[in-house]
């Protein structure tokens, strides 16, 4: 969240308490009247949105500052002093593909252009400037496999699905690709420093270093639009077409980044990387009755000496948490100091097989800088107009091409067996 956004929120709950102490003073010695209760019930209920929006902001902020050194620590384990001076090309969550695109100079004569506007002029095959339009619908060829768009505007639709993705929300990277494979190093091996007896010799330990390499998987989707979303004036519903494909892929790319089989052609998500630790909760899976698998989790990634940042799961293990109650009191059961943020997913199943249970879940828990999403810059449309014009609807076929891979392997846990 952003810093001035929070001290304004802070500025509006103290007007808001300062409303409820000064309706209390009024009212101390007798009792309120209707009119005044209902005015208390309105701050309180204000006082409780404030808070949770307060709560949040700094969650977000506590979970990007994490991100950002993990982050940085990734930068310097691949070679460099710093994010900036190492890899360039890796963007944090809350850098922009559009931003990298106009620093690399790709974004010239696009200024203003919106997706929005570069698929009405598709269907509708009438440029509103003739110049831009035609060089942005020429870049392919319906006999080529339809339309390349053009980087500047593609980055706008990969950005949404980037903000709506819970890996990158995480603190997952993106790597642009600009070609079809990528190769950048890691770190495997770091050393150990040693104590030195006078005269003898010193043992040279070099660092190593391998290669990630990301090749591009295609992944299709066909999107359909009713006639008047794209008819509609573009002042009224300017980004709506984005968002209906930004909302379409970023669902996949989530779970195939965490539980890709890595069959070609689909990419190898987390669960199915080696290096990284795999906890199964009993021959039949467990029960949720405490804190403690997500608790054991942490300190599984921080014995491999990574700091995790946040968990991933399915929307039911955190409802389930949620509900867990003290055994005597039957009050609500108060997390732990210290959890760390719960991002859920839809993408997770929770109807997985463990032994003799068929109600199973997982739970990821990770440094997650350490998880690289390589993106190729732009993807390609082809315009269906007519297959689907009887119900009403224009469809698009996309392709975008994307890959998974994981820097440290180690800085990965996954729980399986959660069952609610």
């Amino acid at each position: 969240m952003n810093p001035e956004l929070l001290k304004r929120l802070w500025e509006q709950r103290s007007k808001v308490v300062a409303n409820l102490q000064g309706q209390l003073f009024v009212t101390a010695n007798r009792a309120p009247t209707a009119e005044e209760r209902a005015t208390d019930e309105k701050w309180e209920k204000e006082l409780t949105e404030i808070d949770g929006k307060i709560k949040k902001g700094l969650d977000d902020m506590e979970r990007e500052q994490r991100s950002s050194d993990a982050f940085e620590r990734y930068a310097k384990l691949t070679g460099g002093g710093s994010a900036k001076t190492a890899t360039p090309d890796i963007l944090l969550p809350k850098d922009s593909l559009a931003d990298w695109a106009k620093r690399k100079g790709l974004s010239e004569g696009y200024e203003g252009r919106s997706f929005d506007s570069y698929i009405r002029n598709l269907i509708h095959g009438a440029p509103i400037d003739p110049q831009l339009e035609q060089r942005a619908l020429s870049e392919g060829t319906l006999t080529a496999g339809g339309h390349m768009v053009p980087t500047p505007i593609a980055a706008q639709v990969i950005d949404l699905a980037r903000n709506k993705m819970r890996v990158i929300q995480a603190g997952a990277v993106t790597v642009p690709m600009e070609s079809a494979t990528l190769k950048i190093p890691r770190l495997t091996t770091e050393g150990s420093p040693a104590w030195h007896a006078e005269n003898a010799a010193i043992t040279d330990v070099d660092l190593v270093f391998d290669t990630v390499t990301f090749t591009s998987r295609t992944l299709t989707r066909l999107v359909k639009i009713s006639i008047e979303l794209v008819d509609d004036a573009p002042a009224q519903t300017e980004g709506v077409i984005a968002n209906s494909f930004a909302e379409q892929v970023a669902v996949e790319l989530d779970r195939v980044a965490l539980r890709g089989s890595g069959t070609a052609p689909e990419p190898r998500g987390v669960l199915n990387q080696s290096g990284i630790t795999v906890t199964t909760h009993g021959a039949n899976g467990a029960l949720l009755t405490n804190y403690d698998f997500w608790l054991d989790a942490v300190g599984a990634v921080r014995n491999s000496n990574f700091e995790p940042n946040a968990h991933i799961q399915a929307p039911r293990s955190s409802t389930s948490l949620s509900k867990l109650k003290e055994t005597s009191t039957l009050a609500y059961m108060a997390p732990p100091a210290n959890m760390l943020p719960m991002l859920t997913t839809k993408q997770l199943p929770v109807n997985l097989t463990v032994g003799t249970s068929t109600d199973c879940s997982e739970v990821y828990t990770a440094e997650w800088a350490n998880l690289l999403i390589g993106m190729r810059t732009d993807f390609r449309l082809l315009p269906l107009r007519e297959r689907f014009i009887d119900n009403g609807q224009y469809g698009f076929l996309a392709w975008l091409r994307a890959d998974v891979q994981l820097a440290q392997p180690a800085a990965f846990v996954v729980d399986t067996g959660i069952r609610s």
